[in-house]
C-alpha cells in the first residue's frame, strides 16, 4: 500500500496571517502555489508556477568575462548570449605617437564602437578628454591622446564579436 503526504494548507487569507516554521512548506489553497516559510515572515515567500515564468529564451546574458587584473594588464570584458562584446582597458603610452591595442576578443568587423579618454597623472586634473582613434581591425587598433607625458589612456570598445 502507498502513503500519502499531506503539508500543512490554509486560504491565501489564513496564509496572511501564518508565520511558518523554518524551511516548513505550506499549500495556498486559494492561489494553487506553495509557500515556504522562515519563522519570521507573515504567508512565507510565495513560490511561482511555471506558467508564470516568463520566457527567458530572448534575454541577453552574459556568458563569458574577464576582470581586470594586473596579471591581464587590467583588460577586461563581457561577452553576451547574442554576441555582444564590451571590452576595455587602460594603456600607458611610452610617446605621443598612437599606441595599439589587442582586443581580448575578436570583433566580427572592424566597424565596432571604440571610445578613448586620458588622465594627466601629473596633476589632480579629474577632467576627462577626448583621443583620436585611428586604423580598427577585428583584433585591434591604435589610439593617440596628444603630445602629453605621463598619462593614462583608457579605453571601451563595443559591438558584435567574431564568434556568437
Amino acid at each position: 500500500m502507498s502513503r500519502q503526504i499531506q503539508i500543512r494548507r490554509g486560504s491565501a487569507t489564513d496564509h496572511a496571517n501564518f508565520t511558518g516554521a523554518i524551511g516548513e512548506i505550506t499549500m495556498d489553497t486559494t492561489n494553487k502555489t506553495l509557500r515556504v516559510h522562515d519563522g519570521t515572515t507573515a504567508g512565507g515567500t510565495i513560490l511561482a508556477k511555471q506558467s508564470e515564468i516568463p520566457d527567458l529564451s530572448t534575454v541577453d546574458y552574459v556568458v563569458e568575462s574577464q576582470l581586470p587584473t594586473s596579471n591581464n594588464n587590467y583588460i577586461w570584458y563581457r561577452k553576451y548570449k547574442s554576441g555582444w562584446v564590451e571590452q576595455g582597458g587602460i594603456v600607458i603610452p611610452q610617446n605621443a605617437h598612437y599606441q595599439s591595442v589587442t582586443l581580448p576578443v575578436t570583433m566580427a568587423d572592424a566597424n565596432y564602437q571604440t571610445q578613448g579618454t586620458f588622465h594627466d597623472l601629473d596633476s589632480a586634473d579629474t577632467n576627462i578628454r577626448g583621443c583620436n582613434i585611428g586604423t580598427q581591425t577585428t583584433t585591434g587598433f591604435n589610439i593617440k591622446c596628444g603630445v602629453y607625458n605621463n598619462i593614462a589612456i583608457s579605453w571601451l570598445v563595443t559591438g558584435m564579436s567574431a564568434v556568437q
